[in-house]
């Protein structure tokens, strides 16, 4: 792997000294059993070959190196798959897109059906998140939404602030993280949330960034705010996030989310959430702009840049501490009078 400032996580295969020089052609490659095949006829060929194992194809010769690292096969594959114009992109990226899974949902047991596996409570007040199935005093989960997974439950918070947050290592692959530092692919976040049809909430949806040791600029947190009032609830909505500017480095992405009713009720009359998503989204990907001599600048952090159907987050809240506990006194349902 490259270690030059300008190329932190280069893979080793597109590092300059490790580029095949155009050579005199040849038909070397063209002739499998002793019969000339066109290389139009080779890459069509290469394309039914599992995209995952056509590098190792590359190894057969110059020629098949070049069909195989070429804009021209995997532009094709592209569209094979997503039958979508490709943007001009070098090949390295479809091949990403096709043969890992980081341009998918990345978040695990989003409904709850696996209890609480794969989340981490930061704060669990009140009387504690549960799981709901199917979800109580609000409509069922919708049938025709794919995030789902064809689940029917939902995690439902209580009257002290339910807060859960799941990390998701990016990995060590090079390739990835140089992507991910050099084009800034935007990140995707989503998730269902309802309230009761009986009482207030406030729901909270973030992306933290954990960084490598060489991380120098702090950064805030996207953060989109759903707020429901008493007796407008029940409806399931859509909260989203895509960020479109973020810090380099980045070695895990923390999807967290957050609710408690607005009532203070025993029981769990807070936010309810399901079907969430964290996914790059390599339709966000553009070809880099050049420099006067000709050569790729990459994309340079600034400051996070995000856009929400949500509220943003205000400086109060963002600052705002929240007590394990609820300390003041709680109300029982069965004190209130429902309006029938």
């Amino acid at each position: 792997m490259a270690k030059s400032k300008d190329n932190t996580f280069l893979p080793s295969f597109l590092c300059k000294h490790n580029q095949i020089e155009d050579v005199e052609e040849t038909d070397n490659g063209l002739y499998l059993n002793d019969v000339y095949i066109p290389q139009e006829i080779i890459l069509h060929i290469l394309m039914f070959v599992d995209p995952k194992e056509l590098l190792r194809c590359s190894l057969v010769c110059r020629n098949w190196n070049r069909f195989i690292k070429s804009y021209t096969l995997w532009s094709k594959l592209y569209r094979s798959k997503y039958h979508d114009k490709p943007k001009q992109l070098p090949w390295y990226l479809f091949y990403c897109l096709l043969t890992t899974d980081y341009f998918n949902n990345l978040l695990k047991n989003g409904n709850g059906q696996e209890e609480f596996n794969h989340w981490r409570f930061l704060q669990n007040g009140g009387h504690r998140c549960i799981i709901e199935n199917p979800p109580v005093g609000a409509d069922p989960l919708p049938l025709d939404v794919p995030e789902f997974y064809n689940q029917t439950s939902c995690f439902a918070t209580s009257f002290g602030t339910c807060y859960k947050v799941q990390n998701i290592k990016l990995g060590k692959s090079g390739l990835f993280r140089y992507i991910l530092n050099t084009y800034k692919p935007h990140i995707y976040l989503s998730e269902w949330t309802a309230g009761r049809f009986d009482c207030g909430c406030v729901y909270k949806l973030r992306c933290g960034f954990i960084q490598s040791e060489t991380a120098e600029i702090p950064v805030v947190k996207p953060c989109a705010v759903h707020r429901v009032k008493q007796w407008e609830g029940s409806k399931w909505e859509k909260i989203e996030i895509t960020i479109m500017e973020y810090p380099e480095n980045i070695e895990e992405l923390v999807f967290e989310h957050e609710g408690c009713d607005t009532q203070f009720w025993a029981g769990h009359y807070g936010s309810k959430m399901a079907g969430g998503v964290l996914k790059l989204l390599f339709d966000s990907i553009e070809p880099l702009p050049v420099d006067e001599n000709g050569r790729e600048k990459a994309k340079v952090f600034s400051e996070v840049k995000y856009d929400t159907n949500g509220e943003k987050e205000t400086p109060e809240e963002m600052s705002e501490d929240f007590d394990d506990e609820f300390y003041g006194d709680v109300i029982y349902i069965d004190e209130i009078d429902v309006p029938l």
